[in-house]
């Protein structure tokens, strides 16, 4: 049985622990609400920019060409040369955020049947992660969590489009976590390059009625719309990662304050219990010395 003073200084301990974690909880929560707000401010945005740029390609005849499209250089069956933008968390504390993420990554790894493989890294831990598997990586970016702007996510996609375009990437995917709710979060991966058009828009084909008068040359606005899309994409999924990444983390604080208020309702009703038998015990060898 631990002695009164053990039990004391765990007591402490566990409290000075569970106000550092109420500490976080309240700076995620916080952050978390601008994260949430420009994640969801950015989703009609990105929906509008793919429903102008489809209806671009497919009401026009002939269909327009673009190597963001397709470049028709791999055969069926072969293997491919796969670019991953990986996005993760900066720290950990946020639950199984990063582990997900990472297990997200691993199956996709097994399952491709890549030739080879190349990685852009955003987050600490998924770099520390592709650094334990020996994965190579072409570029790092660190500290997007924190209200990212488009600027700062614009050399991520531009490192990956322009191997694409030397031909070192026949594809390219972005993996993330896409943010649901406070409590639900998921990891999710996009194929980024080449574009591939949502379903409705490739049936219909050239008898797609635009909404849209497009007055400029169809090709460079072509060109200009696949690449604010591109960049569009990857910004939007910072953005998602980082509402994901603040929601997760106030909830592991949340549980973590919770458990440890628990622990030491435990430890104190144990406090009590050593302290009444050692009481009991020395007015027994009192009243034992008297008789």
């Amino acid at each position: 049985m631990a002695s009164l003073r053990d039990l004391k200084i765990r007591i402490k301990s566990i409290k000075s622990t569970q106000k550092i974690a109420r500490a976080m909880e309240m700076v995620a929560a916080s952050k978390m609400k601008k994260a949430q707000q420009q994640a969801l401010a950015g989703r009609p945005y990105l929906h509008k920019l793919r429903e102008i740029l489809f209806n671009l390609i497919y009401s026009s005849e002939p269909r327009l060409q673009h190597p963001f499209l397709d470049r028709g250089t791999v055969a069926k069956g072969q293997q491919k040369r796969i670019g991953y933008i990986l996005i993760s968390a900066d720290r950990g504390l946020c639950g199984a955020f990063n582990a997900n993420l990472t297990k997200t990554v691993l199956e996709s790894f097994s399952n491709d049947g890549a030739k080879s493989r190349t990685a852009v890294t955003v987050g600490k831990k998924i770099r520390q992660a592709m650094q334990r598997i020996g994965q190579a990586t072409i570029g790092d970016f660190t500290n997007m969590a924190n209200s990212p702007t488009f600027l700062d996510t614009i050399g991520i996609a531009k490192m990956m489009v322009e191997e694409y375009l030397q031909g070192n990437l026949d594809e390219v995917q972005l993996v993330y976590t896409q943010f649901y709710s406070t409590a639900t979060q998921k990891p999710k991966i996009e194929k980024l390059l080449p574009v591939e058009p949502e379903i409705d828009f490739a049936l219909e084909g050239p008898m797609h009625k635009s909404e849209y008068i497009f007055e400029a040359d169809k090709s460079k606005l072509l060109d200009e719309l696949l690449r604010r899309y591109i960049d569009t994409e990857v910004y939007q999924a910072v953005l998602e990662s980082a509402a994901s990444e603040h929601s997760a983390r106030m909830m592991a604080m949340h549980k973590a304050a919770d458990n440890a208020k628990e622990i030491v309702a435990n430890l104190t009703l144990e406090y009590n219990k050593t302290r009444q038998t050692k009481i009991t015990t020395q007015i027994l060898e009192i009243v034992g010395g008297i008789q």
